[in-house]
């Protein structure tokens, strides 16, 4: 029989609008989102694709659970697991000095006292080093497992990103970096509409190690990221 005059039959339950749904998700995403499990075609709630995680990216995780080096997930791809739509090819860890030294394959770029920036392979990697005392508070408080394929990476929890992003703004304004500094704010935002956590101690915590002079502007921060939170509720619900 020609591929002309296949017969094609939906599984049952299907509908041609989930399965244009599905197709449409197959080719806006990186295949490996959907290459492990077979599609979902039944309407209904959609079962939790794998992250869109690139394969290096995936190798860095796996050598850092085999060493059994402590390090936690956070920036771009941290935030993946909890806003739909933000994408990031750059991998964020925090992590020891202790632990850095132990991964020779990750070749470091730049690095300070606080902060470094590194390649494995093609992934460009940024690292917060917990010798800055309010990286370390994070890792130890602020740490959950999320599913990337078949490993669980530790990942900043909501309020840790919270925490780190308020904590690094005011260092982007200084430095005229709006493009980064406008990210950081929608990140916010975004995770306050999504979570709703507590704000209060997040606020307090990053204004207990941020400079002097900007803890009335972090204030100022998070009660613009909840009035857009708020704002994006709102239109969200009519």
């Amino acid at each position: 029989m020609s591929k002309a005059n296949t017969t094609v039959t939906l599984p049952e339950g299907a509908s041609l609008r989930r399965v244009a749904q599905v197709l449409l998700d197959a080719w806006e995403a990186d295949p490996r989102r959907w290459m492990n499990g077979p599609p979902q075609f039944r309407e209904g709630e959609p079962s939790k694709p794998a992250m869109p995680v690139p394969q290096d990216a995936m190798d860095l995780f796996r050598l850092l659970h085999e060493r059994r080096l402590d390090y936690l997930l956070v920036g771009g791809m941290a935030m993946l697991t909890y806003v739909k739509g933000r994408n990031t090819k750059d991998v964020g860890l925090l992590m020891s000095v202790a632990a850095l030294e132990k991964l020779p394959e990750l070749k470091i770029e730049d690095r300070n006292d606080f902060f470094a920036r590194g390649k494995f392979r093609s992934i460009q990697v940024d690292l917060l080093l917990t010798r800055n005392p309010l990286f370390k508070v994070v890792s130890e408080k602020f740490a959950i497992k999320h599913a990337f394929a078949e490993m669980e990476v530790p990942t900043a929890t909501v309020e840790g990103l919270i925490v780190l992003k308020l904590y690094a703004l005011p260092a982007l304004y200084r430095r005229f970096d709006m493009d980064r500094a406008a990210v950081c704010e929608n990140d916010i935002t975004m995770l306050i509409a999504r979570h709703c956590p507590a704000l209060e101690p997040l606020t307090a915590l990053a204004s207990q190690y941020a400079e002097p002079g900007d803890k009335k502007e972090l204030q100022k921060i998070i009660s613009e990221c909840c009035e857009r939170a708020r704002l994006l509720q709102q239109r969200a619900g009519q």
